[in-house]
């Protein structure tokens, strides 16, 4: 063989181990796009709402897998967001409150964000993360806040705001508008329009950095108020706000089952102190979260195809979430701060280079989970303490099992539910509890005993319309899922020991 033939077989070996390092480097490598938003459920086209215009997120989940039954872990915003940047389950001292913060909750945990850093990703957070801005700062390369929520953009609500405030000043309550608006304005009037536009000029400036990104977006719609440009309205009219579900509250449930949403009652005009909201409200109500969601899903699109004009597409991770879910009217029910389907029921979409695409998957699936599906998918390690589990095997094999049920919770309220049934607790965690009608109930004491609890069942009973946990032939069952949620009370409760 001459020297030049085996010179020229060496020069090929070099080339295609080039490649091959660089491929696989890329793959190691990939950047992450984490979009978040505020109190959606999974109200959207592609997961069986017709009457919901959701084209880019339709797009979206027909280039990767669209996960059926995702469940948030905590209820409420602030501890929900905790728990999914770090990868660890609430507990009754840990993710809490809706201002829960995980730098105070789990001071020393190497968040997601954290972990991205650590192996060389820029990266930023532009709009509504955590729910506190402060929470975990110094873990951001590039940080925009964008967290005007009452952002008001009519010309009659700001006039009516402005006028209270010269009447009264030092009024706490001048902010108060509409729990609706639809104003004549482009998109980019709004926070969120403002924010997807920073967020694709940060896309930009990342498209020549030599760095991977883990670039985290996050949105206020479709949390209240519902306000959005009035063509996002103009897509709905009544015979679209019919959707299946039970208004009653649930036949034979525990008066301490329920709240005031005082969210909604408190903070926006023309809204009851107690009792239900108006047909015409309640109408209002859902036409205007139905808009909001269009008009979240027209600046997703934006921003999604911003990566596709710079070349980034290909090589970028794409996860949609929401905090949790949301009612609308169901068990007389509006806002979140439960454990019913309607608050713990929530999106979850990711698109992955060389994963599944144009697949949905019925595996139960915790928002936990998130954490180390991304730490794998980029070929990272994830610390031994967090709670979930990778989500890769499914984003291979969507039609595989995975977990056998899902755990959540909001303060005193637990479940745990699988494919048969969902199973409810309430712990004597509080001093006190708010009731239907809002008044503050003693709790009997602090100690975890349980005051309360319902079943329900999932194969007949998809509304949770009636609880059949005080039922003699459903003793057993019942039996069997308290413990199922007594042993994850010990899991959660034991203290979480970061090396």
């Amino acid at each position: 063989m001459s020297k030049n033939l085996l010179n020229l077989k060496h020069s090929i070996f070099i080339l295609i181990s080039f490649f091959v390092c660089t491929t696989l480097v890329s793959q190691k490598k990939q950047n992450i796009l984490f979009i978040g938003v505020d109190d959606m459920r999974p109200l959207i086209n592609s997961y069986g709402y017709p009457q919901m215009k959701t084209p880019n997120l339709d797009k979206l989940a027909s280039e990767g897998v669209q996960f059926n039954q995702a469940y948030t872990n905590i209820a409420v915003c602030g501890a929900s967001r905790a728990s999914i940047l770090t990868g660890v389950r609430g507990s009754k001292s840990r993710f809490v409150k809706y201002y829960s913060r995980a730098d105070e909750d789990l001071p020393k945990a190497i968040t997601l964000a954290k972990l991205f850093k650590q192996n060389g990703y820029t990266t930023g957070s532009i709009g509504k993360i955590y729910h506190e801005w402060r929470d975990n700062f110094d873990e951001w390369d590039i940080y925009r806040n964008f967290r005007e929520q009452r952002d008001y953009q009519s010309k009659k609500t700001l006039r009516m705001i402005e006028k209270r405030k010269e009447r009264n000043p030092n009024n706490p309550n001048n902010f108060i508008g509409p729990a609706w608006e639809y104003a004549d304005v482009e998109d980019d009037a709004y926070t969120d329009g403002k924010l997807t536009d920073f967020a694709i000029k940060t896309l930009g400036d990342f498209k020549d950095s030599k760095k991977p990104f883990f670039l985290a977006v996050g949105y206020v719609s479709p949390h209240l108020p519902f306000i959005q440009p009035k063509k996002y309205g103009e897509m709905y009219d009544d015979s679209d706000l019919t959707i299946s579900r039970e208004k009653t509250i649930p036949k034979n449930a525990h008066n301490r089952a329920f709240h005031n949403w005082e969210e909604l009652r408190n903070g926006y005009l023309d809204i009851p102190k107690k009792g239900p909201v108006s047909p015409n409200i309640e109408k209002e109500l859902i036409k205007s979260y139905y808009a909001s969601v269009s008009y979240l899903d027209a600046l997703v699109g934006k921003l999604i195809k911003s990566l596709d004009d710079l070349g980034l597409r290909d090589n970028t991770t794409i996860v949609f979430w929401s905090d949790h879910g949301f009612f609308l009217g169901e068990h007389g029910f509006w806002c979140k701060h439960h454990t019913f389907q309607e608050a713990i029921h929530v999106p979850l979409i990711i698109s992955a280079p060389n994963m599944t695409k144009n697949e949905k998957t019925d595996a139960l699936v915790e928002y936990v989970d998130i954490y180390p599906t991304l730490s794998e998918l980029a070929g990272i390690e994830a610390p031994d303490y967090i709670h979930g589990e990778s989500l890769v095997p499914i984003l291979k094999n969507p039609s595989q099992k995975f977990k056998s049920e899902i755990y959540s919770r909001y303060q005193m309220r637990e479940v745990v539910q699988d494919l048969d049934y969902s199973y409810h607790e309430i712990i004597g965690y509080d001093k006190y509890f708010k009731d239907r009608n809002g008044n503050n109930t003693p709790s009997p004491d602090s100690n975890e005993r349980v005051v309360a609890k319902m079943l329900f069942d999932m194969r007949t009973d998809k509304l949770q319309s009636i609880d059949i946990s005080n039922e003699p032939r459903y003793k057993d069952v019942v039996e069997k899922y308290s413990e199922k949620l007594l042993n994850m009370r010990k899991i959660t409760n034991e203290s979480i020991i970061i090396k």
